[in-house]
């Protein structure tokens, strides 16, 4: 039987790549994106498009809202989209996720960002972009723990500037990575060859 995968975000980006990547490997993917029709931030629709699964083996999330906006300007609703793609939707999905793998185990990969890491350079107007990607790395060390003794494995990747449209919004010069360079490292971190990584965020610099 083909492994089972959820990827949210993936209709672009690093999740376009990941599913791309994890079919080519024979897996079998199920896309959760708002262009495909699910919020991941609406607890209902994450838990309906959850119930159609049998079982999962691995779900990772990419999804994510980056609106530039110069703090003093943002908007709370602003706050709540950002928030709720990165932090609530992996909120929702995870919980979904240990529920099909309780008993059997599995694998979660968060896509965090050098945003979300302490100490690496922030830029202006990306405040709630880089509060969802820091609570997404706490949220890992959280699961992981959790996970340990369901055989649920947890960890994260936080590359800095990557190729996609969400660069373009955020306006940052320089070297970036290829999304597909990304997506490499995180159907590794999906796969049995990670096998003693638990907890882990592993810093992606270009």
């Amino acid at each position: 039987m083909s492994p089972s995968a959820v990827v949210t975000g993936g209709s672009g980006g690093i999740g376009s790549e990941v599913t791309s990547q994890l079919r080519e490997k024979g897996w079998q993917v199920t896309s959760l994106s708002r262009r495909e029709g699910c919020d991941v931030s609406d607890e209902v629709q994450v838990a309906k498009a959850f119930a159609r699964l049998d079982s999962l083996d691995t779900l990772v999330h990419c999804a994510a809202e980056l609106i530039k906006r110069p703090f003093a300007e943002l908007t709370a609703d602003e706050w709540d989209v950002q928030l709720g793609a990165g932090l609530r939707g992996a909120f929702l999905c995870a919980r979904e996720a240990f529920r099909l793998m309780r008993g059997r185990g599995g694998t979660i990969v968060m896509v965090s960002s050098l945003s979300g890491v302490f100490g690496a350079e922030k830029f202006p107007g990306m405040a709630a972009y880089v509060a969802a990607k820091s609570g997404l790395a706490g949220l890992t060390e959280a699961l992981a723990v959790e996970g340990r003794p369901l055989g649920i494995r947890v960890n994260a990747i936080s590359p800095g500037s990557v190729d996609t449209p969400m660069l373009r919004i955020a306006g940052v010069e320089g070297p970036a990575l290829e999304p597909a360079a990304v997506a490499r490292l995180i159907v590794w971190l999906a796969s049995p060859e990670s096998s003693p990584l638990s907890g882990a965020n592993l810093r992606m610099d270009p």
